[in-house]
């Protein structure tokens, strides 16, 4: 028998009544405005110049940028790093729609549509690699500034595990729901040859 990696998810449910509630909130609002923030960036370097300002360069841009700190109040770098790359790749997708509409128009109802900014007081997903979390225990530890907050997972003790991969904290209506995406080996069956 053949094996390959397939990706699963494990979810967890985080309630407003939870101690870590807030704090989680309050780090998706912070991805939302870097969301937000390099939204701008790249808009009016496409406005200005007609170009497309990539994940390299916008990252040491907002890295370096003093006057507004949205990188830096990430609660990691890596975290600020995934909403740049998610940003990214929602322009990569806007820029094939716009080619790709340029050629075939009739498959279109309109001009597709720019990345648009997030509401204000709105949220936006939070991302965290296996370089930020741990495995430790039967669970994961997160870094530091999410002062303790921990989740007790199952997927470990499942045999076809292979490895953590990240969790994404995705804000909803009135909870918090955290998915950690993880690999296993699947175990495909040769054909029969009779």
């Amino acid at each position: 028998m053949e094996s390959i990696v397939g990706q699963r998810v494990e979810k967890h449910v985080i309630k407003p009544g939870n101690s870590h509630y807030s704090l989680l909130a309050e780090f998706c609002h912070l991805s939302k405005n870097l969301y937000n923030h390099a939204n701008y960036e790249v808009r009016q370097r496409f406005f200005k110049e007609g170009e497309w300002l990539r994940y390299p360069e916008l990252d040491k841009l907002l890295k370096a940028d003093r006057e507004f700190p949205d990188y830096a109040s990430m609660p990691t770098a890596q975290c600020a790093q995934q909403t740049l790359r998610i940003l990214d790749r929602n322009w990569k997708s806007f820029m094939n729609s716009r080619r790709d509409w340029k050629e075939h128009g009739e498959k279109y109802r309109g001009v597709p549509g720019m990345p648009r900014y997030l509401k204000k007081d709105g949220y936006f997903q939070l991302v965290l690699t296996n370089q930020n979390c741990r495995l430790k225990g039967g669970g994961l530890k997160f870094p530091k500034a999410f002062r303790g907050f921990c989740l007790r997972t199952t997927f470990t003790r499942r045999p076809d595990f292979l490895s953590f991969q990240q969790v994404r904290i995705i804000p909803h209506r009135n909870r918090i729901v955290i998915e950690v995406v993880y690999n296993i080996r699947i175990m495909r069956e040769k054909p029969d040859n009779g």
